[in-house]
């Protein structure tokens, strides 16, 4: 996964971070409506530049879509085993 200098703020846990990317994983920065994982609690969020601190809570529609998202749930797993380390 390729990361961008882009601080955001999780609209969850208040996490600032400094560098950011989306589950895709290209080397692209991050677009509107892509999801992210924040690394302080672990909850997904989506870019949106409109926002405050440049992420937002899912929509329904979007909690659905990402449900049903292997990356991402292989994502949240990756991120449970590191923070129990």
């Amino acid at each position: 996964m390729w990361s961008h200098e882009m601080p955001t703020i999780c609209p969850f846990c208040g996490q600032h971070h400094d560098a950011a990317t989306h589950t895709g994983g290209t080397n692209s920065e991050p677009d509107d409506g892509d999801v992210t994982l924040c690394f302080g609690c672990g909850r997904i969020c989506i870019f949106d530049s409109d926002s405050y601190g440049g992420l937002r809570e899912p929509t329904k529609k979007e909690q659905r879509a990402i449900g049903r998202d292997k990356r991402v749930s292989e994502l949240v797993t990756a991120w449970k085993v590191v923070r129990r380390q």
